[in-house]
């Protein structure tokens, strides 16, 4: 046990050492880096992220609707059950890009805000790619509901997504439930966690506080927490 103590304090102080030669190079690297660049190169970026997550939704979207349609007419079981699966899976697939390519629309329009975006070209791509991907979130709620038969909107509440959750079979509501809760606790436990410690490098390197990123993190973090009183008021009473 003594050793395993003397071990950590070692690694604690080479990890400080190492962490303090890091930032002091990243510092001078930084100041060599304009913001400008910075920015553009993250918009292009993100504005790829969207346009691949465009096609790849309008693909697997396409696929979850043939192969329902292939589902009501195929007869033989075996056959049928694996139509069923792919069915389903390529509707998550199509559904998840295209909730990534809504994340990078909403990016892209945040950036074309800023002083240093003074290119009308790409503020009139990011308007077109958001109501594209306006477009594509309306055909992906209409794939879920010829598929799932249930009807949801576009702009669910809450509450609309819980029945929808509950319109599923038991085995997927599990599976549904399972990585809704890993998801959770990973958000909570690790990912949080870390970008706390990320704040607190970019802090020391620009030798300024992040206050929004922290204020934001923090209002994030308190939210999934106090989230929880709602379960356990409902199921502890």
């Amino acid at each position: 046990m003594k050793k395993k103590r003397i071990w950590l304090w070692i690694g604690a102080v080479i990890s400080g050492f190492l962490f303090g030669m890091v930032s002091a190079a990243l510092k001078g690297v930084l100041s060599t880096i304009s913001m400008e660049s910075v920015l553009y190169t993250t918009y292009y970026l993100l504005l790829f992220v969207g346009a691949a997550s465009l096609a790849i939704a309008l693909y697997y979207l396409r696929k979850s609707r043939e192969c329902y349609a292939t589902y009501q007419t195929v007869e033989d079981d075996e056959e049928n059950e694996q139509v069923y699966i792919k069915m389903y899976r390529y509707l998550d697939y199509g559904t998840i890009a295209s909730n990534i390519l809504m994340i990078s629309v909403l990016f892209c329009l945040v950036m074309i805000v800023s002083p240093l975006f003074e290119n009308i070209y790409l503020a009139f791509v990011s308007l077109l790619l958001m109501v594209i991907s306006f477009a594509t979130g309306s055909f992906c709620m209409k794939t879920i509901s010829l598929i799932r038969q249930y009807k949801l909107s576009i702009f669910s509440t809450p509450k609309e997504v819980l029945s929808y959750i509950n319109s599923y079979d038991e085995g997927e509501k599990q599976a549904e439930m399972e990585n809704a809760y890993l998801t959770l606790f990973r958000l909570n436990q690790i990912l949080l966690p870390e970008l706390y410690i990320l704040l607190l490098v970019l802090s020391i390197i620009l030798q300024e506080i992040q206050l929004v990123a922290l204020v934001l993190l923090v209002v994030i973090h308190l939210y999934i927490n106090f989230a929880q009183l709602r379960k356990t008021k409902r199921y502890f009473k």
